[in-house]
Parts: C-alpha cells; structure tokens; sequence
C-alpha cells in the first residue's frame, strides 16, 4: 500500500523518516526508518554500485518532482549564515607606543640605582675614617670638649720677601728664568734705568730676547758683562709691569723680557768680554747693533735693521723684515759670514786687503759693487747673482736678500 504525506501528500517509500518535497516526519509508530533502495538495473547479488548512498545504479537521483534549474527570486528575507556574520567591526591596529618614554625610564632608574650605590659607599668610606679626621678649633671651647684655646703664632714680617729670594735663588741656581731685581733701579722722567754687572767666562754666551727695543753689544777688554736696562714710556707702574726675566748659569746669561703695557720699551746696552764664545740675539720689533766683538754672532729679527762693525767671528744673522749694514774696518776675520734678508736691502764696507770668498744673490732686486773690487754682476732669470774671490780668498762672505738689493763696496 502506498504511504503519502501527511501534510503535503507526497509519496512516501518504507522507512523514510522525513518527507522529501515538505520535510515532515513521518516516522511510523514502529520505530522502522530504513531508506529504500531505488531500482535503477540489474546487479549482481552481493555488488553494491558506487556513489554515496545504497542505491543501485550509478548515481543518485532526487525523488518527487524535479525542481526547475531556473534561478528563483526569494519571496522573503533570509538572514545570512550564522558563521558568515561580521561579530565585530575591523579597527586599524593601535598604534606602537613610542620607545623614547620606555628609554628615558631605563635612564631614570639607571640615575638612581648609581646614585644609591654612590651613597652607600659614601656613608661606608665616613664610617670607616670618621675616627682619623682632626678638627682644629681656635679659640676657647665647652669645657665638655676638654679643649684648651690654640694659640697661633704669627708670621714673621719678611716672611714674604725671603720666601720670594729663596724661590729666585732656587730658580737661579736650576737654570730657570726667573724676574730680575731691579732694586736699586733709577726712576727719572719717561725712564727707568738698571744697571748690573755679572761675571762671564770665555767660553760662556750672551743671549738677549725681547719683544720691542732695541739691542746694542760692544766687546771689551774686561771679563765681565755689564748690561744697562731702560725701560721707556708709560708711567713708572706700567715700566714696573714691563718685566725682564734672567737665567744665569755656569754657561751664561739670557736676559729675555716678558712684555707688558704696549707703550713701554725696554732696550739693552752691553759689554761683554771681545772674545766671549757667542752672543744670541733675537727681536720681534728692534734694531740690534753689534761692534768690536770677535766672538761668534747668531741674530733673529722680524722687524728691524741690524748693523755689525768689525765683527770678525763667525755670523748668521736673519732678517724678516728691515735693511743689514755690515761694516770692516780691519781686513781680518776668522770665521764664515752668511747675512740673509726677506724683505730689505743689505750694504757691505770691505776693508782695503780684504782676503775672502764672496757670494752674493737676489730673487727681486739688483746687485752693484765697485768696480775696484773686481767682481762681475751675472743676470739671471730671476734675480741678479755675484760671485768672486777678494785677493788670497778665505773665509766665505754671503749676501742674501728676497726683494731688495745688494750693495758692496770699499
């Protein structure tokens, strides 16, 4: 007998549980819910035909009437699926909190756990030498402290006036410039004039540096130097500011001046023995003469002229800035001379008899010399050049100027 629907009246097979077209239950009372299996050819008995359900055939047909493939509009709203639906609205990602706050904490308590650690071992090093500390109190105290008053005795009045010669003594005897004396000094106008005699071996030397003033050395016949300091210009306290410094050694004297006001000059007029081994002489703004002296000569100057008169020892001397003249009144000498000039002339007087090696060169600049003197003047490129030899030769004369010329003569 065929079973239909109850509630659409769609033909029912044995052991259907649900209805296939409306999907009611129609499970009978006897608890039977077995599918039916549809006839769609012959099989062999115990072969089961493939697919997903036990139904012959090869494939699975729907049963009832079929539905049409045609797309259907839905009469009604259908909500989405569940798993489909958006539980939550997307958001951007929060932002990275910067890691400059994260840096400046690491700092802080790196700050705080050194200064800790500081403290504590300060408080400990105050534990542990708390007990070797002495606290002098001048004056009376409680009579709790079992302290009597602490006299202090007071200094002597030439306390610092020996101080100040026994750190000059010290300094003299090591060879270190110290400030010179200048007690005993005259005072008298725009001058302030010092004077002072030191004895000076053979073999010792001479030197002089000053920043601005002149320089003036002659050779004698004693054995001691006697220098004469002036010190011109400014008031009495700026001349007294203007100070001169001094090294005396076994080996010499160096006199050098320390500057001060620039209105104030300090110049030299020395004599030392005319056989010292060497006078050293430098200037930055200054003339410097030097005459009768037949020791060695070395001379610096920036901005200045420079004389020597019958200088008969050996001679280097350089200047910057300013004319050389170089006078012989005797035909001898008994070293090398070499006179070199940046910017300036050079004049030479040769003494009659005169027996050496003469060279003399400009870059800019022309070369004369007398006609008796027979030496010829050579162009060159650049420059003028002069050389030749004055009777028997000897020691060698040298001329040398950058810009400017050169004039020899008898």
């Amino acid at each position: 007998m065929t079973q239909r629907c109850q509630t659409c009246g769609a033909e029912l097979f044995g052991g259907q549980q649900f209805c296939r077209q409306c999907g009611a239950s129609v499970i009978s009372s006897s608890g039977e819910a077995t599918t039916q299996l549809l006839d769609g050819g012959t099989q062999p008995q115990g072969v089961q035909a493939e697919g997903t359900s036990p139904v012959l055939g090869v494939g699975t047909e729907p049963v009832g009437a079929r539905q049409s493939p045609a797309f259907q509009q839905p009469t009604a709203y259908q909500p989405p699926l569940a798993s489909f639906q958006q539980t939550s609205p997307l958001s951007t990602p929060p932002p990275r909190k910067s890691r400059g706050a994260l840096w400046l904490v690491a700092l802080l308590a790196v700050f705080m756990l050194g200064a800790g650690v500081a403290g504590v071992g300060i408080f400990a090093w105050w534990r542990a030498h708390r007990q070797q500390m002495i606290v002098v109190k001048k004056g009376k105290v409680d009579a709790d402290d079992h302290a009597a008053e602490i006299p202090v005795p007071p200094l002597p009045a030439d306390f610092g006036e020996r101080l100040g010669e026994q750190i000059s003594k010290a300094m003299q005897a090591a060879g270190a410039v110290a400030p010179l004396d200048e007690s005993g000094a005259t005072i008298s106008g725009d001058d302030t004039v010092l004077t002072k005699t030191y004895p000076l071996d053979g073999d010792a030397t001479f030197s002089v540096r000053l920043i601005k003033g002149n320089v003036t050395i002659t050779g004698s016949d004693s054995d001691e130097a006697e220098v004469k300091i002036t010190k011109h210009g400014g008031s009495a306290e700026e001349r007294s500011a203007a100070r001169v410094l001094l090294a005396q050694t076994e080996g010499g004297l160096t006199f050098v001046s320390a500057g001060g006001p620039s209105g104030v000059e300090v110049s030299y007029e020395v004599k030392v023995p005319r056989g010292l081994h060497e006078l050293e002489l430098s200037a930055d703004k200054g003339d410097v003469k030097v005459s009768d002296f037949d020791g060695s000569v070395v001379a610096d100057v920036k901005n200045g002229k420079v004389e020597f008169r019958n200088v008969t020892g050996q001679v280097k001397s350089n200047v910057m800035k300013g004319d050389t003249r170089v006078v012989y009144e005797k035909a001898e000498r008994e070293g090398s001379q070499e006179f070199n000039v940046i910017k300036g002339n050079i004049e030479a007087t040769l003494a009659e008899g005169t027996d050496a090696e003469v060279r003399a060169e400009t870059i800019a600049g022309d070369i004369s010399a007398d006609d008796s003197l027979g030496l010829a003047v050579e162009k060159r490129p650049a420059g003028r050049a002069l050389s030749g030899r004055l009777g028997d030769g000897g020691q060698p004369l040298h001329f040398k100027v950058t810009s400017g010329d050169i004039k020899i003569k008898k």
